[in-house]
């Protein structure tokens, strides 16, 4: 399949229909109230127009109203100017659109403060209740030349949960949650506010829900999209239509596994040649470094009594606990005296490790073992200025920019400069750049983050700029949403004894091992009729064989029950949209996936496009550079790798200054 859904829209309009139904106005403020605050302009044009719909937009305020209103706005402060929808963009009408759909659709949506929310539903924060939503609108793509649909996790929270101070909290827009409609609305005198507590936990929770039933996908990002687009298109039937645009593949290539573990493979060497791996305790508990001495180690391991036998030479792994618990027991926070500019020091706290579930298998921190042990190999390749695990030859600088938190002062570039497998980090302002003739592209568009990948071997400099847009590859919902109503009815339903014998009878699978375990499962239990996806289990049944998946898939055709995931073909053909390298040379735009294989997650995902700009070979060695399996814990990278050994040397170096 080399098709993907995307975030990109075709929205067109009916001008005619517009008309019979619609009228826009342009506010422009007087100056004698041009300085007053964003909301309290707002404030000010609502109460005048009684809009249907109103956003700023290009330096103006754009209001939406029903035609049958028919008396033009006035006020002494605002100018009122009728335009007409053929000389509107369609960046501007649809972004009124989906501020309209506050109105039109109040029994989900809602609108304030100029934006446009879908409540998803509420959770709890100890003891007070906090109401987690997405927000959303439209931006406009200038590498696409289209339409996107922007989504934002947003999370209403008490003001009690802010501990933020109180002439802040007073600038706050307030909401309230309102019992009859069941929606959040915006009150002066609310008592809830924009606010993700406990570390911002909730914020990504808002838009990726993990529900007690599979079913609960519907209520994420996946369905909240399809949910949005049916609205509009439902809502404003006749005036407008909104359809998701696809890309497609000009080539599209699949890691597996075994890809994966040849580079760990590497990782774990990287570690052992400088000497293997020491664990010291520090924590105020002994729990977690004793189960870290349980596990099997994939490199050489030494763990040490005390923190006098530290070898200076070698990489060193600390059990630590939070500060606070430190402040509680009396004790200073030992963490910074384990770290030096002269050995790779990596911590983990030991409430991380006691929290992990035991296994049967006693398997159960493997993941985090591969992280911990991934992390250390990577700063130890940092501390050497050198590539081990994966080659670069060539000479390439990778370049970002950070632009400062206020508008006062340079922006830094931080600088990968890459010679034949060795690397050194440096901090440069743009003047650097500009001597030595370098001229970076800058933003089209002000949400965009830009990556620089510059091929310094030839006396001239080429540039490939990484664009990213927050434009996303979707899965295909309809075939998403029937995977999980299948799913959902073997969670109420298993496999029937009567289907079980008569697979039984088949000549053709009698030597195959899946024969031997059906009749042992239904021996052992004779009264039973059905068997569920825990009994195929213990009965160590899968769906690997021939033979295991003619049973598992005989039945689904049969009943349409699914007891795996992995079941293939059309019925999970919305997961290809998120598996491996996908590039669109007509876009010039790419994005990176799972390794194909199964159904891997309960909830729809996501994969960010990227568009490339720059030399065809040079993009080509980009999207070479994200073919490494170990930046994001076992899958592949979104931006070339050496990327994050650029973050590295950033926080070397800021830690090194601190």
């Amino acid at each position: 399949m080399s098709r993907s859904l995307t975030t990109l829209i075709n929205l067109t309009f009916d001008f005619e229909a517009l008309n019979q139904k619609y009228v826009i106005y342009k506010a422009s403020l007087d100056k004698r109230i041009g300085n007053a605050g964003y909301a309290h302009q707002l404030s000010l044009v609502e109460r005048v127009a009684k809009p249907k719909a109103l956003i700023k937009h290009s330096g103006y305020y754009w209001i939406l109203r029903d035609q049958h209103e028919k008396t033009k706005p006035e006020s002494a402060d605002i100018a009122f100017e009728r335009v007409a929808f053929e000389d509107c963009s369609p960046l501007l009408l649809g972004r009124l659109f989906v501020r309209a759909l506050g109105k039109v659709a109040s029994s989900e949506f809602f609108s304030g403060l100029g934006e446009t929310f879908l409540f998803v539903e509420p959770e709890k924060f100890f003891e007070h209740t906090v109401y987690k939503c997405i927000k959303f609108d439209l931006k406009e793509s200038v590498r696409f030349n289209a339409l996107f649909i922007s989504m934002d996790g947003t999370t209403f929270s008490p003001i009690e949960t802010a501990h933020k101070r109180a002439n802040t909290i007073e600038k706050l827009p307030k909401f309230e949650f309102d019992m009859e409609s069941g929606l959040l609305r915006r009150n002066p005198k609310g008592n809830l506010i924009v606010h993700s507590p406990g570390k911002g936990k909730f914020t990504t929770n808002a838009i990726d829900i993990s529900g007690k039933e599979l079913i609960s996908l519907q209520k994420t990002k996946t369905g909240a999209l399809y949910h949005f687009v049916d609205l509009m298109n439902h809502h404003f039937s006749g005036c407008l239509s909104m359809q998701l645009k696809s890309i497609e593949a000009t080539w599209r290539k699949h890691y597996k596994k075994c890809n994966v573990e040849n580079v760990y493979q590497r990782i774990y060497q990287v570690i052992d040649n400088h000497g293997g791996l020491q664990v010291v305790n520090a924590s105020l508990k002994e729990e977690g470094f004793e189960r870290l001495k349980q596990q099997r180690w994939p490199v050489k391991i030494k763990f040490l009594d005390s923190e006098a036998s530290i070898d200076a030479s070698k990489p060193l792994l600390v059990v630590l606990d939070s500060p606070e618990d430190y402040d509680k027991a009396g004790r200073s926070d030992p963490k910074a005296s384990f770290y030096s500019e002269h050995r790779v020091t990596q911590s983990i706290y030991n409430v991380t490790i006691t929290s992990v579930r035991n296994k049967t298998k006693g398997n159960a921190l493997s993941p985090i073992i591969d992280a911990l042990v991934k992390e250390m190999a990577i700063k130890q390749e940092c501390l050497a200025q050198q590539f081990f695990i994966q080659e670069l030859q060539g000479v390439y600088w990778f370049v970002e920019r950070e632009d400062p938190p206020y508008g006062n002062k340079d922006p830094i570039f931080h600088i990968l400069k890459c010679r034949n497998g060795c690397f050194q980090y440096e901090q440069q302002d743009a003047f650097y750049f500009d001597d030595l003739g370098i001229e970076l592209p800058e933003k089209k568009r002000y949400f965009e983050t830009l990556s620089y990948v510059i091929d310094m071997a030839q006396q001239s400099p080429r540039i490939c700029t990484i664009v990213h847009e927050e434009i996303a590859a979707i899965p295909d919902a309809a075939r998403l949403f029937e995977v999980l109503e299948h799913l959902k009815r073997s969670n109420q339903q298993g496999i029937s004894r009567a289907f079980i014998e008569r697979f039984l009878t088949y000549g053709a699978y009698g030597q195959d091992p899946v024969y031997d375990k059906l009749v042992s499962m239904l021996n052992t239990h004779p009264l039973q009729e059905e068997f569920d996806k825990q009994d195929l289990k213990i009965a160590k049944i899968g769906y690997r064989s021939t033979a295991e998946k003619a049973l598992i898939d005989g039945y689904f055709e049969q009943t349409g029950i699914m007891l795996n995931y992995s079941i293939k073909g059309e019925h999970n053909e919305y997961l290809e949209a998120l598996t491996g390298h996908f590039y669109d040379a007509d876009h010039s735009a790419y994005f990176v996936g799972i390794e194909k294989g199964g159904f891997k997650f309960h909830r729809g995902q996501f994969n960010h496009l990227r568009h490339l700009e720059g030399p065809e070979d040079l993009k080509q060695v980009c999207l070479t550079l994200t073919q490494s399996y170990f930046i994001r814990n076992k899958l592949a990278t979104v931006k070339p790798f050496p990327f994050k050994y650029l973050a590295e040397c950033k926080d070397r170096f800021k830690y090194s200054n601190t």
